[in-house]
Parts: C-alpha cells; sequence; structure tokens
C-alpha cells in the first residue's frame, strides 16, 4: 500500500477538454498541491479575494499570470477534498479554447510543481481514493466512447453502482454459504452437520443468476455493438457517393474513373439511433491486370466476410454484368461461414427513371441458402432519392435481428441486470465454472473443497470492482482512457 500512497501524494494537470479550437477549454489540477499551485499562477479579479479561503464548488474570475505577463482571462473552480472528482483538492481553469493557452497553462503548472497526468490518472485515483469502484471507472470511459444512446444508457447505470450493487449481492450470498460450512469444520464439537441439500439449493439458485445474466449480456451485445455494413458492386456503380452520402460528408473520393477506390474506406454513423459501421469497398471486375487493385479486391473479399449487411450496388444503366454475378459469387462464399444478408440497390435511377426492379429477380436465383436478400430499392446517389428507404431498410434488419431491441426496455422482459464490459462478463464465466465445479463436490466428504470453490468464485467476482486487484491490471484499464480523464 505504501507504493499507492506515494503515487497518489503528487499533483497531476492535464487538458480536460478535447484538443482543438474552441470556445472553452478545461486544465485541470488534482492533489495536495493543486491549490497551492494555482495561488501561483490564479490572480482574482477581486483583489481582496484569498485563494485559500475559496469556498468549494465556487467559481472566481481571474488571470493566469508569470512574471508579470498575463496569458489569459479564465475561471477558476475549486473543489476541495473530499468532495471532488478524486477525493483530492481539485482545481480547474476555463480557459479559452485554444491548443498554445491550454498547453501554456499547463507547463506553468509543471513548473509550480505539478507533473502531467497520464491516460486515465484522474478516474484512477477516484478509484484509489474509494469514491468509485473498478467498475464506475471503466464505465467513465464507456460513456465518453459511446456511439448511441443505448450504450450511453448502459454506461450511466454502470456509473451510477447498479453492477457494484449487483455484485455486492452475489458476494454476500457467496460468503454467507461459505460461513455456514466453515462455522461446521471450525468447530466440530458442537455437532453440527452440514445441511447439504440447502447449501446446493443456495449455490444453484446462485449460478441461475449468473447464467441469466451471461445469457441476457450476451444477447445484449449486437445490440450495443451496431451492424457491419459493406458496400460493394462493380467499378463506378457509386457506392463511394453511396458512403458519403450516408456519412453526410465527403469521406470518399468520387469520380467517374473505374477503379478509383483501390483500399477500403472505414467509417461508423449513426442510423437511426443505431451504430454502424460502414465499408466502402473496391471495385469487383474480372480481368484487372493492376496488382495494386488485385490487393483491393481482396480486401473487399475480407470486408465482406466481416459485414452482417452487404449493400449490393448495381447500375441501372448498365444492368447485370459478370462483375455483377462476380459479387454475388464472394457473398455467396463469405455467407457459409456467417449468413449474410443483402439489400440490392439499384443506383443512377436519376439516369434511367423507368427502371423495372423485376428485371434483377434472376440474382435471387444466383445466392445461396445462406444469403438473405432482404429487399431491392431504386437509388440516386445524385439526388438522393430513395436514401431514407435505405437508412429504414438496415435499421428493420437490425431490429429483425435482435429481438430485444423493440421490446428491450418494456418492464415484462427487462432483465433485472446486464453487462456491457467484457472484461466483467470473463469474470462472471470464471465464477461460474466455479460453482459448476463445487456443485459436483461431496460435501461430507470434501467440504473444504466446496469453500474453496465459492472463494474462488468470489474472488473472480470481486475483480469488477477492484476488491481484487492487481496494479497491473489497473494499468491496462486505465491507459485506455484519454489523458484528461
Amino acid at each position: 500500500m505504501s507504493k499507492i500512497k506515494d503515487y497518489i501524494e503528487d499533483t497531476i494537470v492535464a487538458i480536460s477538454t478535447p484538443i482543438g479550437i474552441g470556445g472553452i477549454g478545461i486544465v485541470r489540477l488534482s492533489g495536495v498541491d493543486a491549490i497551492k499551485i494555482a495561488e501561483k499562477l490564479f490572480v482574482p479579479r477581486n483583489k481582496k479575494k484569498d485563494i485559500k479561503k475559496i469556498p468549494t464548488f465556487t467559481v472566481t474570475l481571474g488571470e493566469i499570470v508569470e512574471d508579470g505577463i498575463v496569458f489569459d482571462e479564465v475561471l477558476m473552480t475549486i473543489m476541495r477534498a473530499p468532495k471532488s472528482y478524486t477525493c483530492e483538492d481539485v482545481v480547474e481553469f476555463s480557459c479559452h479554447g485554444g491548443v498554445v493557452i491550454l498547453r501554456t497553462i499547463v507547463k506553468l503548472c509543471i513548473k509550480h510543481g505539478a507533473r502531467l497526468a497520464e491516460p486515465g490518472e484522474f478516474t484512477k485515483r477516484a478509484f484509489l481514493n474509494g469514491r468509485i469502484d473498478l467498475s464506475q471507472a471503466e464505465s467513465v470511459a464507456q460513456l465518453i466512447n459511446a456511439k448511441t444512446v443505448l450504450q450511453s444508457q448502459f454506461a450511466t447505470k454502470s456509473l451510477l453502482g447498479i453492477t457494484k450493487k449487483w455484485v455486492e449481492k452475489i458476494v454476500t450470498k457467496l460468503k454467507q454459504i461459505i460461513a455456514d460450512i466453515e462455522v461446521v469444520i471450525d468447530y466440530p464439537e458442537e455437532e453440527k452437520n452440514i445441511n447439504e441439500k440447502h447449501i446446493k439449493t443456495e449455490t444453484v439458485k446462485i449460478l441461475n443468476l449468473l447464467n441469466e445474466v451471461l445469457e441476457n449480456s450476451e444477447k445484449l451485445f449486437p445490440l450495443l455493438e451496431g451492424l457491419n455494413v459493406a458496400i460493394v458492386g462493380k467499378p463506378n456503380v457509386g457506392k463511394s457517393s453511396l458512403l458519403n452520402i450516408l456519412l453526410s460528408y465527403e469521406r470518399a473520393i468520387i469520380s467517374d474513373i473505374p477503379g478509383t477506390t483501390r483500399d477500403t474506406i472505414s467509417e461508423t454513423v449513426n442510423i437511426n439511433n443505431i451504430s454502424v459501421r460502414i465499408v466502402d469497398t473496391a471495385g469487383i471486375r474480372t480481368h484487372s491486370q493492376d496488382v495494386i487493385e488485385k490487393v483491393g479486391m481482396q480486401k473487399t473479399e475480407q470486408a465482406i466476410k466481416e459485414s452482417q449487411v452487404i449493400l449490393f450496388v448495381i447500375d441501372s444503366k448498365l444492368g447485370l454484368s459478370k462483375e455483377d454475378y462476380q459479387v454475388v459469387e464472394l457473398i455467396n462464399i463469405a455467407s457459409k461461414k456467417e449468413p449474410k444478408k443483402v439489400i440490392v440497390l439499384v443506383n443512377k435511377i436519376d439516369l434511367e427513371p423507368n427502371f423495372d426492379l423485376s428485371k434483377i429477380k434472376v440474382l435471387n436465383e444466383k445466392f445461396n441458402n445462406y444469403t438473405d436478400v432482404v429487399g431491392a430499392l431504386r437509388i440516386s446517389c445524385k439526388t438522393k432519392e430513395g436514401i431514407k428507404e435505405v437508412e429504414k431498410m438496415i435499421t428493420s434488419i437490425y431490429e429483425m435481428d435482435n429481438n430485444l431491441t423493440n421490446n428491450f426496455f418494456q418492464k415484462e422482459i427487462q432483465p433485472n441486470f446486464l453487462l456491457t464490459n467484457l472484461r466483467h462478463l470473463d469474470s462472471v464465466r470464471k465464477a461460474k465454472e466455479e460453482l459448476e465445479n463445487a456443485i459436483k463436490i461431496n460435501l461430507e466428504i470434501e467440504p473444504e473443497l466446496f469453500c474453496q470453490n465459492l472463494t474462488s468464485a468470489t474472488k473472480d467476482l470481486l475483480k469488477i470492482t477492484g476488491g481484487e486487484f492487481v496494479e497491473d491490471i489497473l494499468n491496462i484499464i486505465f491507459s485506455k482512457f484519454c489523458v484528461g480523464k
């Protein structure tokens, strides 16, 4: 513990807002010398104010001054220990949001005794100082990185302590069972017998709770992660134009020259509150001799394999060709390992407004049994006709594949508790295995072994909240945070 104590005796500083030009940027100090460092840099507009006496949660107007030079007009907020994010003295300077001024203030803080914070170190201190547990700390990162409302809602629930409470509830039950067994082992003179039926019944109840959480959480993951969607087709059918429209900005280069896209381009977009990772791929053509283009087509094959949904784009003016059928074959090969949903998009209907969708019905006969063609749409990447229908069809696929989507928050099916962190799921799986092994043990013969399994399960669950933690694991977890958090 002395190592941790030494660690939290220093004062850290970092920029806590995204780097770039903005109206406001925040520099955050935390530690025993945070207020002392602020005194050296901050001059209140009201000269009568004494920084030492400024009440906690108070905002004060003033300037950052060093050697008589005024660097910025700022608002300073003081949060005294333990009523702060880190449970330490915290000072925040709300500055103008330029990169130069923010970095200058950080350098001045370092000059006066602070050190630059490591990634996630403010949240790490909140954990080490007992303000939050490890599950809450990790939910901070999940909340920051959330791409959909659903992701943010589950991260917020964990931040508010739902994971912590669930672990505490299960651990309390396990400890009670262990205590009931150990009192018989430790005090044989009492001549009490172990009630094997009762103990195993209670253990099975806990095991069922773990199984329920694992089952529901594994169903939840596809909902949180969204869909992988690949845009495929022969060259110059409008794949990159479609990507740009779905993203609402020009991400891919567009040209009338076939084969402009030589590599895959991947971006994530929120469509109707669903996180959708869209991959624009190189065009497929049968007789390309270009080495780079061949590599691009290999990457297209890989993108098809990794996607759940394929947007198969066809040129309405050119109709079906050998290259279109080659795309069908690639989808067929990929779908044998993982079934694919395909939406056929007939593009450029602004040039061919009377195109009849029945002309492409022949494609249905070419797809194998693992491929589900869910629909065909007429679109124009020039006029954006049909794009809303494409988004609606993507949404409907997501909802059909995930029965929890429409009714997830309905009371009758809403699970009591869900895990949204892979590390937590792994801990629960390990605890489940320990309990499954325990149930097989004859309690009358090997009660100590039974207790050992339950103790191991308890330790596995406590790793979720940090009740059993290793410093190396903490470093890995918090290294994934942004520096200012």
